[in-house]
């Protein structure tokens, strides 16, 4: 029962977000790519509750699901503008839910029901870290600070730097916070985990960061841990 009062009351708080994004898109006339991004970020923060109130998976496969289906319906539609008015294809929104449900069962598998509870976390609090703060604060800074712009990916040598930054102080916080690997190697984990995810995000197209960037984080984490 007590999960079920969490899965209503986290619900509720993704519909107010998606009404204050529409909010600022109608009556403020805040522009799409301010309020896709406002989601973006609030969705991952609402994300981080899924492992602290959840251990039914099956809640958060529902969850995420019906989040998927609102967005690809929206999509289809011409609905929730402030999310979907974008003038570029992107697959990005719709690919969110289901890329949280992906990371939350590698969390899920990765020691949540033993004694190892603080450590696993990193391998949710990560990647949905990275994605929902570098990736926007890449796109910002490419804006209006680009340095130097790579034409045929459609971003620049300022973002990279940016997302790259972000990626390697977030991995630092979280690897010491949760203790999952020695002191000594956080560093060298932290650059390689930055590297790895600010180049998926040069190359990835269409909104598919979205996947990719928290994919490239778990893998990154499976490989130091188990083979260094």
């Amino acid at each position: 029962m007590l999960e079920l009062f969490h899965f209503f009351w986290i619900s509720l708080a993704g519909i107010a977000l998606i009404f204050l994004a529409e909010w600022m898109y109608y009556n403020q006339k805040v522009h799409v790519e301010i309020t896709r991004k406002i989601v973006h970020v609030g969705s991952g923060l609402l994300a981080l509750l899924l492992p602290v109130y959840f251990h039914n998976q099956w809640l958060v496969l529902l969850m995420c699901g019906l989040a998927q289906l609102v967005l690809v319906i929206s999509l289809n539609r011409g609905l929730l503008k402030s999310i979907n008015a974008v003038k570029r294809k992107t697959y990005g929104s719709i690919l969110f839910p289901m890329v949280v449900y992906l990371v939350y069962l590698a969390w899920y598998y990765s020691g949540s029901r033993q004694d190892q509870v603080v450590q696993s976390y990193a391998y949710f609090q990560l990647p949905i870290l990275i994605l929902a703060f570098c990736h926007p604060l890449a796109n910002w800074i490419g804006l209006y600070y680009p340095i130097i712009k790579f034409k045929h990916q459609n971003k620049s040598l300022g973002g990279m730097l940016a997302f790259w930054s972000l990626a390697f102080l977030l991995s630092c916080i979280i690897l010491l916070a949760t203790h999952l690997f020695n002191t000594k190697d956080i560093t060298w984990v932290a650059i390689f985990i930055a590297t790895l995810t600010s180049t998926t995000e040069i190359y990835s197209k269409k909104g598919f960061s979205n996947l990719f960037i928290p994919i490239v984080v778990l893998l990154a984490l499976y490989i130091v841990e188990y083979f260094f």
